[in-house]
């Protein structure tokens, strides 16, 4: 059992092999904007008072987006879009219909994947993000769990993710989220794919820096 310890007292457990991994999961980040009331100032020559400062409008909650979807999303890809955090991921467009080599783990293309969507992350708090993450949305858990092993069964697991080797694991997260974690090291390239199996999605991420992309990882909360 090898245990991730994040900023903030945050808690990941990664156990090898396709057993249980427990998480702490992320807390949410809460965004205040205090601002003080109207106030006026009278003009020297007039003797009127200019209008009230304009109040900011209260940020979207977690989970809505902010800016209008992009035209080119199908509505699959609509429908996954508006289920991700603003806050941690956005500039989505769609992906479903891309390809890649067979065996490359950013390959879109899966039984029972309906809408993938190509994003990019948000600021993260630490770690290094990737690039852009790829988000896929199946059709049900059963496909879910079938693809998972099918990139399971595509590798040879020597070691752990956390120690950046190829590996496949599995997760537990406080909510009653599980999922599979498989991450394949290559020289200059370590990519993890992950699966929310009760959600019916999996992200997959690249960097050439496997720790600095856990550590990414374990504060990412997409949903």
């Amino acid at each position: 059992m090898r245990r991730l310890l994040p900023a903030g007292g945050r808690t990941r457990v990664l156990i090898p092999g396709g057993l249980a991994l427990a998480a702490v999961a992320t807390a949410g980040v809460l965004i205040a904007r205090a601002a003080g009331g109207p106030s006026t100032s009278a003009d020297p020559d007039t003797e009127r008072s200019q209008p009230p400062a304009t109040v900011s409008a209260p940020p979207a909650p977690r989970g809505t987006s902010t800016s209008p979807e992009p035209a080119d999303l199908d509505g699959p890809e609509r429908e996954l879009a508006a289920r991700l955090s603003s806050f941690e991921i956005t500039g989505c467009r769609g992906a479903t219909t891309e390809a890649a080599a067979p065996g490359d783990p950013a390959d879109p293309r899966a039984a029972g994947v309906q809408a993938a969507l190509r994003c990019v992350p948000g600021v993260a708090a630490s770690g290094t993000p990737p690039a852009d993450v790829l988000v896929l949305g199946y059709i049900d858990e059963a496909a879910v769990a079938s693809d998972a092993a099918r990139r399971a069964a595509a590798i040879v697991d020597v070691g752990s993710c956390e120690a950046g080797q190829t590996s496949t694991e599995a997760y537990l997260l406080p909510s009653r989220r599980t999922g599979t974690f498989v991450c394949q090291a290559a020289p200059g390239r370590f990519a993890a794919y992950w699966t929310i199996d009760s959600e019916r999605v999996a992200f997959v991420a690249q960097s050439d820096d496997p720790a600095g992309l856990i550590t990414w990882w374990r504060g990412f909360d997409p949903l």
